[in-house]
């Protein structure tokens, strides 16, 4: 495995482009274990990336929490009205549960690739997304005995875009409440969160307070206009980056009905619009 070209990818990571010393151990690590690994506790859980050998749920990050820090203004949000994504951040008292993913040896090099294209967004603007940087933490295994090196996104606090808990938990749930972007509403990466999570069991130290939002942002969305709760409603259907970029246009526009007449199935859209009517009229 050529170590010039391990080394090429790791630059391409925010925090470790600048690091020669934190490269060269990552390097070596693979080397010796010929395998790489990421912790993934976010959107990588039902969205991961490419050339993936293995995975192992329920495993420990300590001294982490995760949450809410990062705004974001290119997948669940613009730079006009910025979304809320998740990152972690050093933490004492903290740990967060999250899955590992493996690759490896001549799966390395692509595995690496794919993770830098996908962890390195730019917007139509070519503004880069920089609400992150990259560590190589120590990752407990199930039996908490054992345990391995992983790549993993910690939040980047000179970044624009690190909230440093600026926002209470109301402001938290307004902002994903609203936001959307190329990737859909924000609401919809909370309750994709909300359902990995389930799916994966995963409880840590962040667990009752994204619960708590989980609950404020569903009794704020319930508040809102049948007409804008239909409008959040028909884009969360859009399954295109095409379809969505249409919709944004003829959102404010007297042909909003041809949002759903072209873009989305009817019947599914009349199927969750009337969910969402019958749970705001019973409150």
């Amino acid at each position: 495995m050529d170590d010039s070209i391990l080394d090429e990818n790791l630059k391409l990571l925010n925090g470790l482009h600048d690091n020669s010393i934190k490269r060269n151990e990552i390097i070596s690590y693979i080397k010796k274990k010929k395998k790489i690994s990421i912790f993934a506790y976010g959107s990588l859980l039902w969205n991961p990336i490419d050339y993936i050998n293995s995975r192992i749920s329920n495993c420990i990050l300590n001294n982490y929490n995760k949450g809410f820090f990062c705004e974001d203004f290119i997948y669940r949000g613009t730079t006009d009205f910025t979304g809320l994504t998740m990152g972690l951040i050093n933490d004492s008292n903290g740990f967060v549960n999250g899955v590992l993913l493996t690759s490896n040896n001549h799966n390395i090099i692509p595995f690496l690739k794919s993770f830098v294209k996908r962890e390195s967004p730019i917007d139509f603007k070519e503004n880069l997304l920089d609400i992150y940087q990259y560590d190589f933490v120590k990752i407990n295994l199930p039996d908490q005995i054992n345990y391995e090196y992983a790549l993993t996104c910690i939040v980047n606090k000179n970044s624009l875009f690190y909230l440093n808990n600026k926002l209470t938990l109301d402001e938290q749930a307004i902002k994903i409440g609203q936001a959307y972007g190329i990737n859909g509403t924000n609401f919809q990466y909370l309750d994709k969160l909300k359902n990995i999570y389930q799916q994966f069991l995963i409880q840590d130290s962040f667990s009752s307070h994204f619960n708590h939002l989980y609950n404020k942002v569903i009794s704020y969305r319930q508040s809102l206009t049948i007409h804008v709760q239909k409008w959040f409603t028909i884009y969360d259907e859009l399954q295109t980056l095409e379809q969505r970029k249409e919709a944004l246009n003829k959102q404010n526009s007297k042909d909003f009905q041809f949002i759903i007449e072209t873009l989305i199935t009817p019947a599914i859209c009349s199927e969750q619009l009337n969910k969402q009517i019958q749970q705001t009229t019973s409150i």
